[in-house]
């Protein structure tokens, strides 16, 4: 049984230049902030800022990264560059509900005080007393 080739139809010029710009920005986005991001990936067409997200958001490390690019991107380009309209959409609804949930901050941390501690009674049972 012969095997079939996958043909790619996009022109690899047009690849090789995809993939230096996203190196590039993903270079810098190793060591940004969430917060620079927009200002990072602002250069970039909407095709290579999809593709960026999707790559990005399928790796543990970046997943943040990506889900914050993807909030850059509109449906239809995320649904192409994941090439999944499942995938697509999914990364385009996670993206908007991240933007929108502001980071909680940590819980304060209480230390008891002589009223709470003398609330217990820390006293050993009658058998270990005698």
């Amino acid at each position: 049984m012969r095997r079939v080739a996958l043909k790619v139809t996009e022109s690899q010029n047009l690849d090789r230049d995809d993939q230096s710009a996203m190196t590039e920005a993903l270079a810098r986005l190793y060591g940004a902030a969430t917060q620079s991001i927009s200002d990072i990936v602002g250069n970039l067409t909407a095709s290579e800022r999809a593709k960026l997200a999707v790559f990005c958001y399928g790796r543990a490390h970046l997943n943040a990264i990506g889900l914050a690019i993807a909030a850059t991107c509109d449906l239809d380009h995320l649904v192409a560059a994941s090439h999944s309209a499942t995938a697509g959409q999914t990364l385009y609804a996670q993206s908007r509900e991240a933007s929108v949930e502001k980071p909680s901050r940590r819980p304060t941390i209480t230390l008891a005080t002589a009223s709470t501690l003398a609330a217990f009674s820390w006293q050993q049972p009658a058998e270990l007393t005698a």
